[in-house]
């Protein structure tokens, strides 16, 4: 939340941003009781960050199938303790409440809530949000994190909003990744080529959307989440998308239209991405 606090010596108002984490269906909250700058917090609640796989987003354990905590600097699974009963009463779906539920995760017999969240342990009993799991997509050997790419997407001063995804690519590895955006200009307007500028000096090339679609709204749910589910499912397909796309061809200096034709060489794996 954004809030505006009076300063005491002149009338002139501060904007000052607090960041918490809630689960709700959890009992548990993590919150910035000192004020400290870059984190949500900790809580007197027992939870844990561990490794997971990159390729699947499951806990690792180790060689006694125990789970392994991240040390401190480091991003993993959020997980939260379920030492009562009420902590975790579960859904309606007695399936969907036990793929939540983690045994055995660090003793015999214990149990533990996988919130799906990916936080990054930053010391002394706090931690700093990084990524829902989905969220975050392998390409070029690499972990790209879709919200830090979109932050960095709006910035570009013509964006609005920004979805980031990944994307399956025919004859490599991973999901490349594709920018929804919501612009002020129409696309006759738009700044492609000061967008790569941008985007390139802004992030690792791994980073670097491959795929642009310029949409008028990005479709939300109740809580004000972007769908990019759907997003994602509608992939670059022109048949399936009306809205205007474009490609980062390999060794091209700017975003170039996704036409039918270049669509099926990128499908005939032509381009080496």
């Amino acid at each position: 939340h954004t809030l505006f606090e009076s300063s005491a010596a002149s009338d002139v108002y501060k904007r000052q941003v607090y960041e918490q984490y809630g689960a709700t269906e959890f009992m548990f909250s993590l919150v910035n009781f000192f004020n400290l700058d870059c984190t949500i917090g900790t809580s007197n609640r027992p939870f844990a960050i561990v490794k997971k796989n990159p390729e699947n987003d499951e806990p690792l354990r180790d060689k006694n199938g125990l789970l392994k905590r991240v040390e401190a600097g480091e991003a993993g699974l959020m997980l939260i303790e379920i030492d009562d009963p009420l902590i975790f009463k579960g859904y309606t779906d007695d399936q969907s409440t036990e793929k939540k539920i983690i045994r055995d995760a660090f003793a015999p017999g214990d149990m533990w809530a996988n919130t799906g969240d990916v936080l990054r342990d930053i010391g002394h009993n706090h931690a700093q949000f990084v990524d829902r799991l989905g969220d975050t997509f392998r390409w070029k050997g690499e972990n790209v994190s879709t919200d830090e790419v979109a932050n960095i997407v709006i910035g570009f001063q013509p964006v609005l909003q920004a979805a980031v995804y990944g994307v399956t690519v025919p004859q490599t590895d991973g999901r490349a990744g594709m920018a929804a955006i919501v612009a002020s200009t129409g696309p006759d307007h738009f700044d492609l080529a000061g967008l790569t500028t941008y985007l390139r000096a802004s992030l690792p090339a791994y980073a670097v959307p491959i795929f642009l679609r310029l949409m008028q709204r990005l479709e939300t749910t109740s809580t004000h989440k972007i769908r990019k589910n759907i997003l994602q499912k509608q992939g670059f397909a022109p048949a399936a998308v009306t809205d205007p796309m474009y490609v980062l061809l390999p060794g091209a200096s700017t975003y170039t239209p996704l036409t039918p034709e270049v669509y099926q060489d990128v499908m005939r794996g032509r381009f080496k991405f």
